[in-house]
């Protein structure tokens, strides 16, 4: 699924050229974070891939928006959907197996008994799509030039890398700053490798929309901006054969097709224009789909249960802004969300009120079933006297901060139309708090840059967490990422406390003792209401056109649509 959402392995064959440096050393094909790999040295393909699944026809999916730049490594521009099909990484994950990568790019892995430096031994037969041979200054030049020059995550995922060095054409270290950094090794491993020949002719910090090289599975056919993007199968590719490719990419072209209205993007699908969505939006699912199409089963429609932590979907209060500096005003504007008036009006029961920045896993802080829930009124009571407590007056009906006596005034920025009515009555609510509050629709480009550039009150925002808590809560909320243009802490926090946390769970050497960390830190964001915490729901709702053959084993971690083909009949 990792291609088809927005990163394989071989047996460990030592090349020639590395045998002098490698000779005392054990490689591995893949790599964990905790326990042992669930894959042993040679096997054949993943348990869920089919390997003798045809290559046929053509797969279409709907896109919402638009795309102006096929360069998805910097913070520039719009990507088009689908590029990493372009790309190989030095490993990668599957769809059964939490927080481990099996070697692609790289054949051998090594991790240091002290965890200070890794060394990874190239494939001799990869290579990028026009022939040019992958080596050790391809790996070299790809973390240099994200890291330096690209999105601001790559800075923040590969902090503690000290240096890349070329040993040989065929083998490359990685030296640590230091081996406190649990989660390294894997972001390290899951490198994404690009062709140093290709971008010392081509600007690599410029949006564009020339077809770019790579050494994946897919070529981009054909593109028109903002319309489509049309992927063809890369009958050379050289990583077919690999164990981690048996079963995958078996569609001969993959099309993304863009929708500006959400609406349409929906009636396109009951129109059968594109072949599978994954329906978000509890209203449509339960309204919008009561159609010949499905009731004949020329489109399936079903839901699929997983085994993954629920995303942190949130309101995320900006911290930059002096009027969120006051939990009493950040506490009010939770009392006053009434979850359960949406989940009756609006999601038709079908979601459940998140209560933990981990739900639907066991890292979360425990949440007492048993605790009341308040009706609206006595919330909007509770919230009032917070408010007073701390300070604010009310007069003529608006709310006025304590310290400047300013009115206060609230902005939701949103980017899609369907959340107005989710926002309405959260708006309705604060309004007889005195509180101004409104919602301002933009466009997804300009979304995107005021998004980058923290120029917002209140965002919707997502914060996935791994199936084993590690480093993408420092990109949440460490405060070294606070004021980084584009970074993922959207909050805007800066707390020692939080730092020293984070550090600790990076750190843990077992699950327990990440357990408790990350409880801590659990307890630690909701008491201090950073986010107004929204909903979530454990399952896929997906649809899809009658064409697909799936894998007769569903993984617990993903849909591993890279691994479904078409009916040949």
């Amino acid at each position: 699924m990792a291609k088809f959402l927005k990163i394989l392995i071989l047996p460990v064959i030592f090349i020639q050229v590395s045998i002098a440096n490698a000779s005392n050393k054990e490689y591995s094909h893949g790599i964990s974070v905790f326990g042992d790999l669930k894959y042993p040295k040679n096997f054949k393909n993943f348990a869920y891939a089919n390997p003798d699944s045809l290559k046929y026809g053509t797969v279409r999916f709907g896109v919402e928006g638009g795309f102006n730049s096929l360069n998805p490594f910097i913070l520039k521009g719009l990507p088009a959907s689908g590029l990493n099909y372009l790309y190989d990484s030095l490993g990668v994950g599957t769809d059964d197996e939490i927080q481990s990568r099996y070697g692609l790019i790289a054949q051998g892995i090594y991790l240091s008994s002290d965890k200070m430096f890794m060394e990874f031994i190239l494939n001799p037969k990869a290579k990028f799509s026009d022939g040019k041979k992958i080596t050790a200054d391809d790996v070299v030049f790809s973390f240099n030039k994200f890291v330096n020059e690209g999105h601001p995550s790559y800075k923040m995922m590969y902090r503690d890398v000290k240096e890349v060095i070329k040993i040989n054409d065929y083998l490359v270290r990685f030296n640590f700053k230091n081996n406190l950094n649990r989660d390294l090794p894997i972001l390290v491993s899951s490198l994404t490798i690009i062709p140093k020949h290709y971008y010392q002719k081509i600007d690599f910090n410029k949006t564009t929309l020339e077809i770019p090289l790579g050494s994946g599975p897919y070529k981009i056919k054909e593109i028109h901006p903002n319309r489509s993007i049309v992927y063809e199968l890369n009958e050379d590719y050289w990583a077919k054969d690999l164990s981690v490719n048996k079963g995958h990419y078996n569609f001969k072209t993959i099309i993304y097709d863009y929708y500006r209205d959400p609406q349409v993007l929906i009636e396109a699908f009951k129109a059968q224009k594109y072949d599978l969505r994954i329906e978000n939006v509890a209203r449509n699912w339960a309204n919008s789909y009561n159609i010949d199409a499905v009731k004949k089963q020329q489109i399936i429609k079903k839901e699929i249960i997983h085994s993954l932590p629920a995303p942190a979907q949130t309101f995320v209060l900006n911290l930059r802004k002096d009027k969120f500096q006051n939990i009493a005003l950040r506490k009010a504007i939770n009392y006053v969300f009434d979850f359960e008036w949406l989940k009756q009006h609006i999601f038709y029961g079908s979601y459940a009120r998140t209560n933990s920045y981990f739900a639907n896993s066991d890292y979360g802080f425990p949440i007492s079933n048993s605790k009341q829930v308040l009706t609206i009124r006595e919330n909007l009571i509770l919230a009032q006297k917070t408010l007073l407590d701390a300070g604010y007056k009310i007069e003529d009906g608006k709310l006025f901060e304590p310290s400047s006596n300013r009115a206060v005034e609230l902005e939701f920025l949103i980017d899609q139309k369907t959340f107005e009515m989710i926002i309405a009555p959260f708006v309705f609510n604060l309004k007889k708090l005195g509180i101004d509050a409104k919602v301002k629709f933009v466009e997804e480009n300009q979304y995107q840059t005021r998004v980058n550039n923290f120029d917002y009150d209140i965002i919707t925002a997502v914060f996935p967490q791994s199936a084993i808590p590690g480093s993408e809560l420092y990109s949440y909320f460490h405060s070294s990422q606070k004021d980084i243009k584009g970074s993922r802490n959207l909050i805007g926090l800066s707390d020692k406390y939080v730092d020293q946390i984070i550090l600790k769970i990076l750190n843990a050497k077992s699950k327990e003792t990440l357990k408790i960390f990350c409880k801590e830190l659990d307890k630690y964001l909701l008491e201090n209401y950073f986010t107004v915490l929204q909903w979530y729901n454990n399952s896929y709702r997906i649809l899809h056109r009658d064409i697909f053959i799936m894998p007769k084993i569903n993984p617990k971690y993903g849909l591993a649509i890279d691994t479904w083909s078409i009916k040949t009949n």
